[in-house]
């Protein structure tokens, strides 16, 4: 439902600041500021020749920009828990079987006032060393942990993947509208109105292109991030609990 949640605000988000620009397109004239009048074709599209697709480009760039930060900001407020002194550091730190057993029920109490992926998955990683007493497991469970988390993490992005292949998708799409239409009145003789027929197919593929080079660096950003995060909670959890039980 949280997903669900962000995934609405985002999408809502993008629609309002679309449809801002489609607003600020339709009040300003051409002849008026000619400058802001071609910003705003860029940004919007031209409505009235058939940029509506450019439009769609717009919005599905913005909804998966807002995706992509909330998600930075999610990994962002995750990566506090290394700073939460959830479990003893230092050099000279030993857990003993049973200070294993007391850290798992310390944690019990942090989860109902706080959930991070970290307390979780140094909790799992006590109950399994309670149970078995073998650092072999142990290390395999954390493993397995860490994956399923990164998997978790990649489905929640799938919205994201498909914008951005939408993108420069409604670009090509409009180009084609653009020109199909163009030839349909070809023999009319309105060239302005083939003019801006051919300005908005170009200008979808244009725009579309620019996007996409834009998004991607950041969803390449959250990929990396992600990958470092998980990277990170593996490492800490080896270091600072795995390494320094002492099994009796």
């Amino acid at each position: 439902m949280k997903n669900l949640r962000n995934l609405t605000i985002s999408a809502g988000i993008a629609l309002l600041i679309t449809a801002i620009c489609l607003l600020l397109l339709l009040v300003t004239g051409r002849d008026d500021s000619p400058t802001l009048y071609r910003l705003l074709i860029l940004l919007g599209g031209d409505v009235k020749n058939g940029g509506y697709i450019q439009t769609l480009t717009y919005l599905a760039f913005l909804w998966a920009f807002f995706e992509v930060t909330e998600k930075l900001r999610f990994i962002e407020r995750e990566r506090r828990a290394f700073r939460l002194n959830l479990i003893p550091s230092g050099e000279k730190i030993v857990f003993m079987p049973e200070d294993v057993n007391a850290l798992k029920f310390k944690l019990i109490e942090f989860d109902k006032k706080e959930k991070y992926i970290l307390s979780d998955l140094l909790k799992k990683a006590c109950t399994k060393f309670h149970t078995s007493k073998s650092l072999s497991e142990l290390i395999d469970i954390v493993s397995i942990q860490v994956e399923v988390s990164q998997e978790k993490a990649e489905g929640n992005q799938s919205i994201i993947r498909y914008l951005t292949w939408v993108i420069p998708s409604i670009g090509f799409v409009g180009t084609v509208i653009g020109i199909s239409q163009a030839l349909i009145i070809a023999n009319s003789g309105d060239m302005d109105r083939i003019t801006a027929l051919l300005g908005v197919a170009f200008d979808t593929t244009l725009v579309a292109l620019v996007l996409s080079i834009v998004i991607m660096w950041f969803v390449h950003k959250l990929q990396e991030e992600t990958d470092r995060f998980h990277s990170d909670l593996k490492e800490f959890v080896i270091d600072n609990l795995i390494n320094k039980i002492e099994v009796q």
